[in-house]
C-alpha cells in the first residue's frame, strides 16, 4: 500500500477495502500546478503516492452553505440556504503539495485520488469548473512517503527543508519526535540518490 488495486484477498466483493492507515477524504486543490509524474530528479515533488500535502490556508470561503430555510435567520425547508448567490461564492477546504519547512498546515500523506490507491489522471488546474478530485489522506499508520534523502529505520521524518522540495519530507538524522511537527518514523532504510524515493514510515499527523 499505496496500490492501485487495493483490496482483502478473504473478502466478499461488497466489503470494504483494507489498509493499515487512517485516512480521509479532502478535496484537491483545483489551482494545483503540480505534476502527476513520479519525479526522477531533485526538485519539486509530483501528485504521486506518498506525497505529502498540506491544507490550503485560504480556509472556507465568506458565504460557506447554509442548508435549507427561508433566508439566513428563517426555518422551514423551502431549500432557499438565505445566500443571494449561493452556490458561486464559497469554497471546500483543499490540500496540494506541501511547501518546504511547513508545520502548521500539514493534512497528511498522499495515499491515491480520485479513486483509492491510484495517482492522479492529469493536473488538477487543467479540469475546469472547480474541484474534480478528492485526496485519499493518510492521517496515521504505516504508509509509504516521499523521502529526498537516505534514510535510517527508527529515525524521524519532517517535512523537507530543502529549497523547491515540495510534498517530500527528510529524515532527520536523529530519534527526537516533536509533537505536530514531525511526521513520522523510519521503518525502511533506502538510498536517495538521482530523486526522492519511497520509504515505509509509521506517520501521525495530528492536525
Amino acid at each position: 500500500m499505496p496500490l492501485t488495486n487495493s483490496y482483502n484477498v478473504a473478502a466478499q466483493n461488497n466489503e470494504q477495502p483494507e489498509y493499515q492507515v487512517l485516512w480521509e477524504p479532502i478535496a484537491v486543490d483545483p489551482a494545483s500546478a503540480a505534476s502527476v509524474t513520479f519525479p526522477t530528479a531533485a526538485g519539486a515533488g509530483a501528485w504521486v503516492p506518498g506525497a505529502i500535502l498540506s491544507y490550503n490556508t485560504a480556509g472556507v470561503g465568506a458565504y460557506p452553505p447554509l442548508g435549507y430555510g427561508a433566508a439566513a435567520n428563517q426555518g422551514g425547508d423551502s431549500g432557499n440556504s438565505g445566500n443571494p448567490t449561493f452556490p458561486n461564492n464559497w469554497t471546500v477546504q483543499y490540500v496540494d503539495l506541501a511547501p518546504v519547512s511547513t508545520t502548521t498546515y500539514l493534512a497528511g500523506v498522499f495515499l491515491g485520488g480520485p479513486s483509492l490507491g491510484a495517482p492522479l489522471p492529469v493536473v488538477p488546474n487543467t479540469i475546469p469548473g472547480g474541484p474534480a478530485f478528492s485526496a485519499m489522506v493518510g492521517k496515521r499508520g504505516i504508509a509509504q512517503v516521499l523521502v529526498d534523502n537516505s534514510t535510517t529505520i527508527g529515525h524521524t521524518l519532517n517535512g523537507s527543508s530543502t529549497s523547491g522540495h515540495t510534498g517530500q519530507a527528510s529524515d532527520t538524522g536523529g530519534s527526537t519526535w516533536t509533537f505536530g511537527t514531525t511526521i513520522g518514523i523510519v521503518l525502511q532504510a533506502v538510498t536517495v540518490s538521482a530523486g526522492p524515493v519511497l520509504c515505509w514510515a509509521a506517520v501521525n499527523f495530528p492536525h
